[in-house]
């Protein structure tokens, strides 16, 4: 005979202790750290974070508590001729120097003179040691004149997910 035993909550094994959604609010056309325009999702029917939430100043994002985290951004981009539009989430270890983790990126498809629109999405799986050193912020690259990373007050149509999903 073989015996199971569900993992106790209290460990954060059995569940979910931090979610944390965001979006963007207005568009972005140049090639720079996301620092504005930046909300916790409000949408209507939406639910709250689960746990005390991340918190967002100028760009920077910092976790509640400690943790393995994925990062999920998923971008919607206006694709103007045959451009690359990208998005990077760049992570920090030392809160100082960030280097890019994972990319978002979309285009070099459309047609000549005209524009298309595209979403892509990236998850970054982060080991958040110390929460005042591990941080991560996201960076537009690529934009040509004419391209656009999508925002909205509307609708969450570029948006960012941090979910705690283990202990460090």
């Amino acid at each position: 005979t073989r015996s199971f035993t569900l993992p106790d909550v209290a460990t954060g094994l059995g569940g979910i202790t931090d979610f944390d959604m965001w979006y963007l609010t207005a568009g972005k056309t140049d090639n720079s750290d996301i620092t504005a325009n930046l909300l916790r999702n409000d949408r209507a029917g939406v639910a709250a974070q689960i746990g005390a939430g991340m918190s967002e100043s100028s760009g920077i994002f910092t976790f509640p508590t400690t943790g393995k985290y994925l990062v999920i951004c998923a971008a919607e981009f206006e694709i103007l001729d045959q451009d690359n539009c990208i998005v990077d989430t760049k992570v920090t270890t030392n809160n100082s120097s960030y280097t890019t983790h994972t990319r978002c990126v979309d285009g070099n498809n459309g047609p000549s003179g005209g524009a298309r629109s595209g979403k892509a999405t990236s998850f970054a799986f982060i080991d958040v040691t110390d929460t005042s050193q591990v941080k991560v912020k996201f960076t537009t690259v690529s934009l040509d004149s004419g391209s656009s990373l999508v925002g909205s007050s509307t609708i969450a149509r570029t948006s960012f997910l941090f979910i705690r999903i283990g202990d460090t």
